[in-house]
C-alpha cells in the first residue's frame, strides 16, 4: 500500500529530477521503489530515478448495474428481478470470470448478498453463494409466459399516432416481471434479446395496426421501459 512521505529532489521539477533523497542536504538516496507527485510516478532504481514517467492508473474498481433474484436462476431469467449495483475492487470486474468477490457498497466493505445476478439483456448469470461469486452460467429455457406483441422501433413517439404509414404489432415479448399488456409499467425489462433504443407500439394481440386499434406505446432504453404513452389527436400523451 502506498504511503505519503516527505522526500527531497535535486530539481524543483519532478520530471527533471535525477534522484529522490531522504534529507534536505541530498546526501542519502531514498529506497528504491516508485514515487509519485501530482498523479505522475517515476521509479527509483539503484539510488537514481529511471528516465521517463507515467500517469498513475485509476485506483477505483468498476461498477456494474445488474438484476438480482434471491430465489433461483429460473426466477432471475424468466420471472422477476430487482435492480442491484455491483462494486468491484481494482482489477476485478463483472465480465472477468476469475473475479470471485463482488460488493454492494462503494467502500468495498460488504460483499453482495447470496443470490443470482445477470445483466439486463444478457442470457447468462452468475451466482453468489456464501459470499463467493461463481463463473458464468447460461440461463435456463423459460416456460411460456404472459406477454404482448410489439412493433418495430421508431425514434419519435408520435409516429405511431399518424398515418401513413401503419405499424403492426407482430413480435411476441414478455417482461422480467411477467406482466401482461395491461400491466406493463415503467421499470419493466423486456426479455428476449437487445432491442434498439426508441419507441414501440404494443398490443394484447398480434397484428394490431397503428394508429387505429387498441394499443399503447412504450419507450425503451437498454430494454428497460422508461415511459408508457397513448395517442391523442396525433400526439403522444402519458398513459
Amino acid at each position: 500500500m502506498a504511503t505519503t512521505v516527505n522526500k527531497y529532489l535535486d530539481n524543483a521539477d519532478f520530471l527533471l529530477a535525477t534522484a529522490v533523497y531522504d534529507d534536505a542536504a541530498l546526501t542519502t538516496a531514498s529506497a528504491d521503489g516508485f514515487y509519485q507527485q501530482n498523479g505522475i510516478y517515476r521509479q527509483q532504481l539503484g539510488g537514481s530515478l529511471v528516465a521517463g514517467s507515467a500517469t498513475c492508473p485509476s485506483c477505483s474498481g468498476s461498477i456494474t448495474p445488474l438484476r438480482l433474484n434471491s430465489v433461483s436462476e429460473t426466477g432471475l431469467c424468466c420471472e422477476s428481478s430487482s435492480s442491484f449495483t455491483a462494486f468491484f475492487d481494482t482489477g476485478d470486474s463483472w465480465l472477468d470470470p476469475l473475479t470471485t468477490v463482488m460488493y454492494q457498497d462503494p467502500g468495498l466493505l460488504t460483499v453482495a448478498p447470496d443470490g443470482w445476478y445477470r445483466q439486463k439483456t444478457v442470457g447468462q448469470y452468475r451466482e453468489v453463494l456464501l459470499g463467493v461469486l461463481s463463473g458464468f452460467q447460461t440461463c435456463p429455457s423459460c416456460p411460456p409466459s404472459d406477454g404482448f406483441y410489439i412493433s418495430g422501433s421508431r425514434p419519435v413517439c408520435s409516429d405511431f399516432c399518424n398515418e401513413p404509414p401503419n405499424y403492426l404489432t407482430t413480435v411476441f415479448k414478455s417482461t422480467d416481471t411477467n406482466h401482461t399488456y395491461a400491466d406493463v409499467t415503467i421499470g419493466d425489462v423486456i426479455l428476449g434479446g437487445f432491442l434498439i433504443n426508441g419507441y414501440y407500439a404494443y398490443a394484447d394481440t398480434s397484428g394490431v395496426s397503428t394508429p387505429s386499434g387498441n394499443f399503447r406505446i412504450m419507450e425503451l432504453h437498454d430494454n428497460e421501459v422508461l415511459g408508457i404513452f397513448e395517442c391523442s389527436g396525433g400526439n403522444c400523451v402519458n398513459a
